[in-house]
């Protein structure tokens, strides 16, 4: 998501195109020229497609407790907290891409944001898909608060760091400030 918020030649609206109509063709390979990995949203919305043109890829699914993910989801991407129409136009065009994906699509809309239960049920869905998916040798189950390089870099293939901490960012306490940043950068370019 910060690459769509922050890269001038990124395009939110294609991803927004291809959620709201499924007939689109999407040149996908070339959408995601230059990059070696997808996280997050939108990717997230387009995991089946994805996957079936990368049938042999790594996937790193993350888990973490479902009523975490939910106060989570409620704080932070759900609404995008303190933006406004002063916003760069590249944050707005993102917010406006995630609304149409993240909440009014895959969320459900507004008020199922309430409907914790439901929310929760379709979040543990998208894990057992995931894992009915990905073929075992290709999927690693990473348990967000838990696991480290120790478990993620043997599956990359890839020596332990040393002297690099395990990355802990974007948690939804911080998620504002994170904004703020991103607006920061978005108005110097």
């Amino acid at each position: 998501m910060i690459d769509i918020i922050l890269d001038p030649t990124q395009k939110p609206e294609i991803f927004e195109e291809a959620y709201k109509d499924k007939t689109i063709d999407v040149d996908w390979v070339s959408l995601y020229e230059g990059y070696d990995a997808a996280v997050d949203w939108p990717s997230v919305a387009f995991f089946d497609t994805l996957y079936e043109l990368n049938p042999d890829t790594k996937v790193i699914l993350t888990v973490r407790d479902p009523e975490l993910w939910h106060k989570s989801v409620s704080r932070t991407i759900y609404e995008w907290p303190g933006v406004d129409e002063s916003w760069p136009k590249n944050v707005l065009n993102a917010r406006k891409m995630a609304r149409v994906i993240v909440r009014d699509g895959e969320l459900g809309g507004p008020k199922n944001i309430v409907n914790k239960e439901a929310l929760i049920k379709q979040f543990n869905d998208h894990i057992e898909h995931v894992k009915s998916v990905v073929k075992p040798e290709n999927l690693l189950i990473l348990e967000l608060g838990q696991d480290r390089w120790e478990k993620l870099c043997p599956f990359l293939g890839v020596l332990v760091p040393n002297e690099i901490t395990y990355p802990h960012a974007n948690k939804g306490n911080d998620f504002s400030d994170l904004l703020k940043e991103i607006k920061a950068l978005s108005s110097s370019r």
